[in-house]
Protein backbone atom coordinates (compact mmCIF):
# COMPACT_ATOMS: atom_id res chain seq x y z
CA UNK A 1 0.00 0.00 0.00
CA UNK A 2 2.76 2.74 1.08
CA UNK A 3 4.66 1.14 -1.96
CA UNK A 4 2.31 1.95 -4.37
CA UNK A 5 1.31 5.35 -3.04
CA UNK A 6 5.29 6.15 -3.10
CA UNK A 7 5.06 5.50 -7.24
CA UNK A 8 2.10 6.96 -7.48
CA UNK A 9 3.37 10.64 -6.47
CA UNK A 10 6.82 10.13 -7.64
CA UNK A 11 5.40 9.99 -11.00
CA UNK A 12 4.41 13.36 -10.92
CA UNK A 13 7.13 16.37 -10.21
CA UNK A 14 5.21 18.52 -7.54
CA UNK A 15 4.94 15.31 -5.56
CA UNK A 16 8.00 14.15 -4.81
CA UNK A 17 11.46 15.16 -3.45
CA UNK A 18 14.88 14.46 -3.25
CA UNK A 19 16.84 17.37 -1.07
CA UNK A 20 19.47 16.36 1.50
CA UNK A 21 19.20 18.20 4.62
CA UNK A 22 21.23 17.14 8.35
CA UNK A 23 17.99 15.74 9.58
CA UNK A 24 17.01 13.51 6.75
CA UNK A 25 20.47 12.75 4.69
CA UNK A 26 20.19 11.44 0.90
CA UNK A 27 22.73 10.36 -1.36
CA UNK A 28 20.55 11.53 -5.02
CA UNK A 29 23.38 10.91 -7.44
CA UNK A 30 21.03 10.12 -11.00
CA UNK A 31 23.80 12.01 -13.18
CA UNK A 32 26.60 9.92 -11.97
CA UNK A 33 24.79 6.83 -13.78
CA UNK A 34 24.77 6.33 -17.38
CA UNK A 35 20.83 4.64 -18.57
CA UNK A 36 21.43 2.04 -20.06
CA UNK A 37 18.19 2.59 -22.26
CA UNK A 38 19.12 5.83 -23.54
CA UNK A 39 23.06 5.89 -23.45
CA UNK A 40 22.68 9.46 -21.19
CA UNK A 41 23.00 9.77 -17.42
CA UNK A 42 20.16 10.01 -15.83
CA UNK A 43 18.18 12.89 -14.52
CA UNK A 44 15.79 13.51 -11.75
CA UNK A 45 13.04 12.29 -13.98
CA UNK A 46 13.84 9.63 -14.97
CA UNK A 47 15.46 8.30 -12.23
CA UNK A 48 11.81 8.61 -10.58
CA UNK A 49 10.45 7.14 -13.83
CA UNK A 50 13.13 3.90 -13.18
CA UNK A 51 11.85 4.16 -9.16
CA UNK A 52 8.15 3.63 -10.34
CA UNK A 53 8.33 1.48 -12.98
CA UNK A 54 10.01 -0.73 -10.65
CA UNK A 55 7.35 -0.10 -7.63
CA UNK A 56 4.54 -1.04 -9.94
CA UNK A 57 6.52 -4.01 -11.49
CA UNK A 58 8.40 -6.00 -8.90
CA UNK A 59 7.63 -4.01 -5.33
CA UNK A 60 8.46 -7.36 -3.58
CA UNK A 61 12.23 -6.42 -4.09
CA UNK A 62 11.93 -3.36 -1.68
CA UNK A 63 12.93 -4.19 1.90
CA UNK A 64 11.79 -2.15 4.43
CA UNK A 65 14.27 -0.62 7.06
CA UNK A 66 13.77 1.40 9.96
CA UNK A 67 15.65 5.20 9.40
CA UNK A 68 18.40 6.89 11.86
CA UNK A 69 17.70 9.99 10.54
CA UNK A 70 14.84 10.99 11.46
CA UNK A 71 15.24 8.10 14.33
CA UNK A 72 12.23 5.50 14.11
CA UNK A 73 10.87 6.47 10.53
CA UNK A 74 10.17 3.20 7.71
CA UNK A 75 11.93 3.78 4.02
CA UNK A 76 12.44 0.93 1.72
CA UNK A 77 15.26 -0.23 -0.13
CA UNK A 78 16.31 -2.17 -3.17
CA UNK A 79 19.27 -2.92 -5.39
CA UNK A 80 18.38 -3.08 -9.01
CA UNK A 81 20.23 -4.35 -11.76
CA UNK A 82 20.80 -2.18 -15.18
CA UNK A 83 21.07 -4.06 -18.29
CA UNK A 84 24.67 -2.73 -18.34
CA UNK A 85 24.99 -5.07 -15.46
CA UNK A 86 25.56 -1.52 -12.90
CA UNK A 87 23.62 -1.88 -10.12
CA UNK A 88 21.84 1.44 -8.71
CA UNK A 89 21.07 1.52 -4.73
CA UNK A 90 17.60 3.20 -4.58
CA UNK A 91 15.76 4.06 -1.23
CA UNK A 92 12.54 5.77 -0.93
CA UNK A 93 9.66 6.33 2.21
CA UNK A 94 6.91 8.39 2.12
CA UNK A 95 6.92 11.57 4.16
CA UNK A 96 4.43 14.46 4.71
CA UNK A 97 2.15 12.98 1.28
CA UNK A 98 5.46 13.12 -1.00
CA UNK A 99 7.43 10.26 -2.37
CA UNK A 100 11.00 11.34 -1.16
CA UNK A 101 13.81 9.70 -2.99
CA UNK A 102 16.60 9.32 -0.46
CA UNK A 103 18.74 7.30 -2.32
CA UNK A 104 19.77 7.05 -6.30
CA UNK A 105 23.79 5.72 -6.72
CA UNK A 106 26.17 3.49 -7.39
CA UNK A 107 25.43 0.50 -5.03
CA UNK A 108 28.37 -0.76 -2.99
CA UNK A 109 26.32 -3.40 -1.57
CA UNK A 110 26.98 -7.01 -2.64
Amino acid sequence: MILAQIGRLGRHGGSRLNDFSPGMPCVWNPYAIVNSETGIPFSDASAWELICRILEESPESFQQLTLQKPPGQVAFETVFTLASGVRVYIKVQLFRGKAFGRSFHISTKE
